[in-house]
């Protein structure tokens, strides 16, 4: 009964965001994965999108975050003109604090890492700010602090009465007040604060509610840019050339690379949910979608995948074994390794809170998946996934 109804909770999602979540995720374990020194160009030359730029895919994270998210939010504002913050931000608990605490709890037993150097900072969510050695948490921080002010901030503006037009407008300006101190950080030589720091990364999570402010709100404007095909594949090939000539550029990628590529990621986004209905049948495009279900577990446990990486390349190099034979074994059993322990913990930890949270603090606006599931008129089922 319960492996059933994790099924449903699975099955109840969009497969076009799960193949969203599905390329971040690989993106993020590709950069960090450990790999073995061929000395091949064409070796290179696949690992190439991994290793220059695949850490950019924690900003698809945030972008599509975001759009999520904010998306939550803004359906109630656009249908009872309030915002239920406190059964938001409960909700957020459930499905954020306990996969992460349970993380936290194995590496207080495991000892990999001296308790001072991440128990606290873990703990209260400060970890962006003063460093933690389980370093992929970083950017779950900045989501959290993310999810306290968005409320707050749609309350306020709520209070208004603002239409679409405004939010958006407002949305606007926070985000070039954003992109000004961050260049004003970078231009200092605050290049770790710029990556790390929650006020300099608002803006890819804003672009993203902000995008969810019109498919929500203005219906008619999604459809007109949904329609334009051409001007978003367009996008995600000027995003995809930021990427792969631009983001060596610390400073330049740091400064308005960021900005530029949550803009490239809502275009990427409306592409999936509006033109890949002919991909969504083949293998890769399935299997990165159920990847992207499993993405948050893989995000939290991925690091645990580094050491036998290692065992292995020492092993391979001891052994004499070719390192054109030793490179695909490393690479698939790191890959292996995180994406099981992903699934285990998924179902085992962040499925059942799940089912408890729904049960406690059901979803008032019609079931747990529905505010990912709706669509503003005329917008046929393209949302729906795990809220």
């Amino acid at each position: 009964m319960k492996l059933l109804h994790g099924a449903r909770l699975a099955r109840s999602r969009s497969v076009e965001l799960d193949f969203v979540r599905g390329i971040a995720i690989l993106a993020v374990m590709g950069y960090h994965f450990h790999t073995v020194h061929t000395g091949r160009a064409w070796v290179d030359f696949l690992e190439y999108p991994l290793k220059s730029f695949g850490h950019e895919g924690v900003n698809l994270f945030f972008t599509l975050s975001g759009f999520l998210v904010g998306g939550l939010l803004l359906r109630q504002y656009a249908q009872t003109g309030r915002i239920g913050a406190r059964r938001f931000i409960v909700r957020r608990i459930f499905k954020i604090w306990p996969a992460y605490y349970v993380l936290i709890l194995f590496h207080v037993f495991a000892g990999r890492h001296p308790r001072d150097t991440f128990l606290w900072q873990n703990l209260t969510h400060m970890q962006n700010y003063f460093g933690t050695s389980i370093a992929q948490t970083w950017s779950l921080a900045v989501e959290e602090h993310f999810y306290l002010f968005l409320p707050a901030f749609l309350i306020l503006l709520a209070h208004f009465r603002l239409r679409a037009n405004a939010l958006i407008a407002v949305m606007a300006v926070l985000c070039a007040l954003v992109l000004g101190v961050r260049c004003f950080a970078v231009a200092n030589g605050e290049l770790e604060q710029a990556f790390n720091y929650t006020q300099y990364r608002m803006d890819s999570l804003l672009i993203g509610v902000m995008l969810a402010t019109v498919y929500w709100m203005k219906p008619e404007m999604w459809r007109s840019l949904a329609a334009k095909k051409r001007w978003l594949v367009g996008g995600v090939v000027l995003l995809v050339a930021w990427l792969a000539f631009a983001t060596p550029h610390i400073a330049l990628d740091e400064s308005i690379g960021y900005t530029l590529q949550a803009a490239g990621y809502c275009a990427l986004i409306v592409l999936v949910l509006e033109h890949s209905g002919g991909l969504r049948t083949s293998w890769l495009y399935r299997g990165l979608a159920w990847l992207g279900v499993y993405s948050y577990g893989i995000y939290l446990w991925h690091s645990l995948a580094l050491a036998p990486g290692d065992y292995l390349i020492h092993k391979a190099s001891a052994l004499g074994v070719s390192s054109l034979l030793a490179w695909p074994v490393v690479l698939a059993a790191q890959f292996v390794i995180a994406i099981a322990l992903g699934y285990l913990t998924t179902r085992a930890v962040e499925f059942p809170f799940l089912r408890l949270r729904d049960a406690l603090f059901p979803d008032l606006r019609g079931g747990a998946v529905a505010a990912e599931r709706r669509e503003p008129p005329a917008v046929e089922g393209k949302i729906e996934g795990i809220a």
